[in-house]
């Protein structure tokens, strides 16, 4: 995933810190704001996050930054997907076994805060042990 980033300081040799302003998942289409969550996320907060600078960037610069997409979509699915899955899981089981609506629910709801309180511990084990790297692709004008 590739964003526009200004560089604010230099961290050590080879590497800067830069303002990235978060991006909806519509940007790459247009960037016409004309849509609703485009025009919500003009506000976006800002995020500092340590690149990589193979291009010699200076304080002030704005440059294009790169990551990976896919610890993005992995966490992604971690959010949304997973705990709505476990959710079900928990709610057709628990039928499946002749229980009443309302334990089904109960069980289906127990599933869903597993799902969301799994995707914070693994957030806080990726952060520290396979953060999102960025590194800088380009210098603009």
């Amino acid at each position: 995933m590739r964003q526009k980033a200004q560089v604010i300081r230099t961290v050590s040799p080879g590497y800067v810190e830069v303002k990235v302003r978060r991006q909806s998942a519509c940007a790459s289409a247009h960037n016409c704001g004309s849509c609703d969550h485009c025009s919500m996320m003009e506000n976006a907060p800002e995020v500092i996050v340590v690149a990589q600078d193979t291009r010699g960037a200076s304080v002030g610069d704005t440059v294009t930054v790169e990551s990976a997409s896919s610890p993005v979509l992995g966490a992604a699915i971690m959010v949304y997907i997973v705990p709505v899955f476990l959710f079900f899981l928990g709610y057709f089981i628990t039928g499946a076994f002749h229980q009443p609506e309302a334990v089904s629910i109960a069980i289906g709801g127990v599933g869903f805060v597993l799902g969301i309180l799994s995707a914070k511990l693994l957030d806080r084990w990726w952060k520290a042990h396979d953060p999102i790297q960025f590194k800088i692709v380009s210098i603009e004008d």
